[in-house]
């Protein structure tokens, strides 16, 4: 932008003419949005000053224009001129007193300091604007209270973003201080509110003494009032600070829970509020330190709660608990809800509910008491006669019950029959609210959000109360949803929101197994207003009845097939709902559209023989068009093929008669781009074929076609749909046409990588389809896959030989094997089941039964082997020594792709004949065996006992099995394999009440370090299985103090295996040891001590170099202490974590880094234990930062020390809040923090201040 044109705006801005002022201010802002350069100083200081006048014009409007040119502006000039502008605002206000005239300037300041704040870059100009905003304070006391909140705020982004620039004045620090401590006693509550928020920002964001000594001031304050009234307002700022920041708190939260907790029952209503206020935040944020305290502070919720000195609610006269609660439901919609003017004591009554919401959501007490305890005094304080205290208890209570659903730890247990008490006086105290308090919507509305979570939480939990429900609810569905001229827009919407929340407890409530007699009654009452709401216009509620109508029906399916219910009645409503459903699939709106369709196929699929032939002919015609476009598709076909898909109720003529039409319909669709509408296609084939080849025979060659196209786009991963539609076409396409495609079909094929069970078992389904429906093609497609796979492998052989950097091994080609196998052993049944024939592996055998030499043959036996070991996991083959001993002569291949090929297929062969383990099992461990072949044979039993145990869960082999491999382990004199580790894992797993002990056992009993060593990894390979059983868990639970008593082991390996498995146990499944933790806790601690016995010395020519055998087992146990703290806060000893942080700091690097991030995940909650301590910390900080490098020192040494003396810093940077909460100061902790922020100190002084700004 020019000079000349800023200049000429500038004088436009003082003429005196109102518009022309005013159109200068608009296009100055326009132009200001578009500058992406500042401004030259002169320039910037004449338009801000120019500004600034404006903010006092004496039009409101080029005041507004000129507050927010000055946002724009701003950003586009230095920092004095910045500072200049907020000044001249600043006096400006201070020289209108008490006038209004000064709204306009301090939203200007407001505005500008957003701006500022936004720019991370700003901070220094940020922090200017402290001195004349607290200036103007001081000398502004009476400022309006508008202008007061706007400066407040202005304040607040200053100090929020740029506290530490604020901290280097110390006399604006003071100043701020004595302002924020004056202002939060202002009488204007708004004024007082946002003295306080900033108060608190000054506390969290501005580092130094000032903060700490003004949080003292505070505390001191506090503990000297006598003034309720201020006592308030200083605990709210507390509250404000515990909040954002706990552990600046935690040193005087139980004085504060000391002082308070009996005021609660006699404080007046402000104190009793701001009390529970204030337990509720402790609650929220510093849950460890109110838990000796937390049955007084649940009293104190309750009694809070019950706290109503101006209404009996003893008087049976006060609360109608009759059953007619339906009545006039619909008919009182008004916007004003009853509240007694004259009566607030409800304020305290609805702290102790969100107290006690707190209290339910905080873990400190287990769910069971949650329900039983909580839960009740909830139910009883539905009869609350106000009704915002009463929506909060009910809120409260289906958020509760949704958690308390929603867990599956084990002190969720007795929840549901917990419940199931409660239900009837729950329901009978909802209805009665409902009925005396008929004005609040709220009420009715958090009524059915209740319902709804009793129900989810036990599908019949309301059975018994639902005659009394069901008025409630046909009531709600039958009142008129438009607007009439004595009902407003906002009350029709009252309705409609209430009428989704009742659909919402619909469609809940139908997702039911069963239907009792009560259930068929409700269902019957209910039903006319769910048809009602179909035809609705107001928004949402013709979908939400829809959805609530098609969860009815598959309940009604499913009361027909158990024949608990006479479904004959529901036929007429079922067709009216269907035609309504017909008459809006042309509809526009979305989510009414997929509901409609969805409604439509659930009532073919459920109860396509219930209705009319005519009916369900036409409904089915109606999912075949796409009046909306291509885009419908998936959908409108996608609910087609939910009614046609067996098993469905919709007669089978009906479907035959569609189809053509139906197969026209999907002939574009099937060449389209977009995967929804091809894959919607494809499941439209697939669900025709199931009605005989007749469905498709006049289109089979042609989707034929299509379907290869498909599969073409994506060779390596085609979609699931694709094959299944290929294998439910291939009945009806011509031999000829088959042939013609089979080559480049099965080129593509043997590209696909199946990454998912549905596409494993979609290629299985095509291969045995083909097998099946064209013998004739049997060895062509035979040989066309095994070329395919040839191919694959001689190409990977020449990259594997080819490959001259051996640290980049070219992997083998397994996925492309696996189709090869997987295709022929499909083809082979299909062809089999064709013949009427047993399925044989005579061709397979004839292909492992050589000897490879040659690439070629190479890549035929590792198809055979793959291909024979599917088989016999499928029992397909006939039990056969030669075979067997032709599998085990693969193992001594001297080709490492044979013989991993062929200890898989000769584990699976073994393990669809257990008679056969023995013998490998001998074989693979006699003392002959050795090298490749006895690894082979071990992998070969590993595979074996998965496919007996684990698989079949052959108990009566599996003890014989167990017997053998733990003989073998006692007596074994070479080391003990960890494939065998494995194998015993599987045991575990599979029968976890005999082998989990039996294990544990035999790692307390054995004697020997290297059998223990093995019982341990295998005991470890149990523990590292995310997906045991419960009963797994509990029997693993029962024997890991057993187990992990191995920790305290006389052997340094038996120690490091035991703590790799307290790791896992802690990591994976921490339940399970909570209850040890103190038991083990001991032995774990002890393992993080260096143990100088360990440490050696040895020569290495000039130099002396110091070896710590126990580092690795040191390094685990610390790796322990660190998940256990994550996992299970508060579980560890504190004084035994203590100690071991202190230690760990002045261990091994890798250790102190581990330490490091166990106080950046515990200093929020254990502040007062690193408070205790920080002389003990300092002095272990210092050691790490006293060691010296050598004269000599190589790069990689000077590297090594610098990062050692940069985690040392961090360990300070991290305690650097406690030790500035800390009461008494530590001494020793600042004089060292002091030493590392010298300027002088080098790299220490560096690293503080590169962490520092990264904190």
């Amino acid at each position: 932008m020019s000079n000349i044109t800023l200049d000429g705006l500038l004088v436009k801005l003082r003429d005196p003419d109102q518009d022309l002022r005013a159109m200068a201010a608009s296009d100055l802002l326009d132009l200001l949005k578009k500058l992406d350069i500042s401004f030259m100083k002169d320039d910037g200081k004449q338009c801000m000053t120019a500004l600034v006048k404006l903010l006092y014009d004496s039009q409101s409007h080029v005041q507004n224009l000129g507050m927010d040119c000055l946002g724009q502006a701003v950003c586009l000039v230095d920092a004095e001129t910045t500072k200049e502008a907020v000044s001249s605002i600043c006096y400006e206000i201070q020289k209108r007193g008490t006038s209004a005239e000064s709204t306009a300037l301090s939203v200007a300041l407001r505005v500008m300091s957003g701006r500022i704040s936004e720019d991370a870059d700003a901070k220094k100009v940020l922090g200017s604007l402290a001195v004349p905003i607290a200036s103007m304070l001081s000398y502004s006391p009476d400022m309006p209270s508008d202008v007061a909140v706007d400066v407040f705020a202005a304040l607040s982004d200053v100090l929020t973003h740029a506290g530490a620039q604020v901290a280097t004045d110390p006399e604006v620090v003071n100043q701020i201080q004595d302002v924020l401590l004056r202002f939060i006693s202002h009488s204007n509550l708004s004024v007082r509110r946002r003295a306080i928020a900033v108060l608190g920002a000054f506390v969290l964001h501005v580092p130094g003494e000032q903060s700490e000594k003004a949080l003292a001031i505070i505390f001191q304050r506090y503990e000297a009032c006598n003034r309720a009234s201020e006592k308030c307002i200083l605990l709210r700022v507390l509250v404000t600070i515990a909040r954002q920041c706990p552990e600046r708190v935690t040193k005087i939260v139980p004085s504060i829970i000391d002082r308070e907790i009996n005021l609660t029952e006699e404080g007046d209503r402000e104190e009793r509020m701001t009390v529970l206020l204030v337990f509720e935040t402790f609650v929220q944020h510093c849950t460890e330190l109110v838990a000796p305290r937390r049955n007084e502070i649940y009293t104190c919720a309750v009694e809070a709660l019950k706290y109503d000195p101006n209404y009996n609610y003893d008087d049976e006269d006060d609360m109608d608990t009759g059953s007619e609660a339906g009545d006039d439901f619909g008919d009182e919609y008004e916007d004003d809800i009853y509240e007694d003017d004259e009566d607030d004591t409800w304020d305290v009554r609805l702290s102790g509910v969100k107290l006690l919401a707190a209290i339910a959501k905080s873990g400190l007490y287990s769910l069971h008491d949650v329900a039983q305890h909580i839960g009740t005094v909830l139910i009883a304080s539905f009869r609350e006669r106000e009704d915002v205290v009463r929506a909060e208890i009910l809120a409260t209570y289906a958020t509760a019950i949704g958690a308390l659903r929603e867990s599956t730890t084990d002190s969720a247990n007795g929840v549901a029959e917990v419940l199931q008490q409660q239900a009837p006086e729950a329901v009978t105290l909802i209805l009665a609210a409902i009925k005396n308090y008929p004005r609040s919507t709220e009420t009715k509305q958090l009524a059915f959000a209740v319902f709804a979570q009793l129900v989810l939480a036990k599908y019949d939990i309301l059975d018994g109360s639902l005659s009394d429900i069901t008025p409630v609810v046909t009531a709600a569905l039958s009142a008129d949803d438009t607007s009439g001229t004595l009902q407003t827009a906002s009350s029709s919407l009252v309705k409609t929101n209430l009428k989704l929340d009742v659909l919402e407890f619909l469609r809940v409530f139908v997702q039911r197994s069963s239907v009792s007699d009560s259930a068929a009654e409700f269902l019957i009452a209910t039903k006319d207003g769910l048809r009602e709401n179909a035809s609705s216009k107001a928004f949402q509620v013709p979908s939400a009845s829809f959805t609530a109508a098609a969860g009815l029906i598959g309940l009604l399916s499913n009361a027909a097939h158990q024949s608990s219910m006479d479904v004959a009645q529901f036929v007429p409503w079922t067709e009216d709902m269907a035609q309504c459903a017909a008459s809006l699939t042309g509809t526009d709106d979305q989510d009414l559209r997929s509901s409609v369709n969805v409604f439509i196929g659930t009532v073919l699929q459920k109860f396509g023989d219930y209705i009319s032939a005519p009916t369900a002919q036409q409904l089915l015609i109606i999912l075949t068009e796409l009046e909306g476009g291509i885009v419908h598709a998936p959908a409108v076909l996608g609910a087609f093929v939910q009614a046609i898909s067996q098993p469905t109720a919709l007669p089978r003529e009906i479907v035959v008669a569609v189809a053509p039409s139906v197969l026209q319909v999907i002939d574009p669709l099937l060449r389209q781009s977009s995967a929804p509408v091809v894959t919607v296609a494809l499941n439209v084939v697939k669900a025709l074929a199931g009605y005989g080849t007749e469905t498709l025979a006049s289109a089979g060659d042609h989707i034929l076609t299509n379907i290869i196209a498909i599969i073409s786009r994506s060779p390596e991963s085609p979609p699931a749909s694709a094959l299944h539609a290929f294998a439910a076409v291939c009945p009806t396409v011509s031999e000829e046409n088959m042939r013609s495609v089979t080559a480049n079909l099965l080129k593509l094929l043997s590209a696909t990588t199946v990454y998912d069970g549905q596409s494993a078992e979609a290629l299985g389904e095509l291969f045995e389809t083909v097998g099946r429906s064209f013998p004739g093609l049997m060895d062509s497609w035979k040989d066309e896959i095994i070329e395919n796979w040839s191919q694959t492998h001689a190409r990977y052989y020449k990259q594997r030989k080819d490959n001259s950097n051996e640290a980049i091994q070219v992997p083998f080609p397994t996925a492309m094997l696996t189709n090869a196998a997987k295709s022929i052993n499909s083809l082979y049944t299909g062809f089999y089941k064709a013949q009427g024939q047993q399925w044989t592996s005579e061709f397979l055998e004839s292909l492992v039964f050589t000897s490879p030499r040659s690439t070629a043959d190479i890549a035929l036996v590792c198809l055979g082997l793959r291909a024979l070991g599917y088989a016999a996991a499928q029992g397909w083959l006939a039990q056969s020594d030669r075979l067997a001993a032709q599998l085990d002569a693969h193992i001594k291949s001297k080709h490492d792709d044979v013989r991993d090929e062929a200890a898989a297929a000769l584990g699976k062969y073994v393990g669809s004949y257990p008679g056969m383990f023995a013998a490998l099992f001998a074989s693979a461990t006699e003392s002959g065996s050795e090298g490749a072949s006895a690894s082979g044979r071990l992998q070969a039993v590993n595979v074996a006992v998965d496919q007996i145990v684990g698989t079949g869960h052959d108990k009566a082999s599996a003890d014989a099995m167990w017997a053998q491999i733990t003989a073998y382990a006692q007596s074994s004199q070479g080391p003990l394999p960890d494939v065998l580790a494995q194998s015993l894992a599987t045991f575990a797993v599979t029968f976890p009440q005999v082998f989990i002990p039996a294990l544990a056992e035999h790692v307390s009993s054995s004697s020997d370090a290297k059998t223990k060593a093995f019982y341990i990894t295998a005991f470890r390979t149990v523990l590292a299985d995310r997906h045991l059983s419960a009963e797994c868990d509990t029997e693993l639970k029962n024997v890991l103090p057993q187990v992990l008593a191995s920790i305290d082991d006389e052997s340094i390996t038996i120690r490091r295996l035991s703590l790799l498995a307290l790791f896992t146990v802690i990591q994976s499944k921490a339940a399970l040891i909570k209850d040890a933790v103190s038991t083990i806790e001991p032995a774990l601690f002890r393992q993080t001590v260096v143990n100088e016995s360990l440490i050696r010395i040895i020569n290495m020519g000039p130099v002396k170099k110091r070896i710590d055998d126990g580092l690795d087992a040191r390094r685990c146990a610390f790796q322990c202490v660190h998940m256990l703290v994550r996992m299970l806060p508060g579980a560890a000893n504190t004084d035994l974590l203590a100690e071991s942080i202190v230690r760990g700091i002045a261990d091994d690097h890798d250790i102190r880094l581990l330490v490091l991030q166990i106080i950046h995940e515990t200093v929020s909650t254990q502040a007062h234990m690193y408070a205790e301590r920080l002389n003990a910390i300092a002095e272990s900080v210092r050691k790490v930062q006293a060691t010296k490098l050598s004269a000599k020192a190589v790069v990689q040494e000077i590297e090594k020390h610098h990062t050692i003396l940069k985690s040392s810093v961090s360990v300070l940077v991290a305690l650097e809040p406690v030790a500035k909460a800390a009461t008494p100061p530590s001494a020793e902790f600042d004089k060292l923090l002091t030493e590392v922020m010298d300027s002088t100190n080098g790299l220490l002084s560096v690293y503080y201040k590169e962490l520092t700004r990264q904190s």
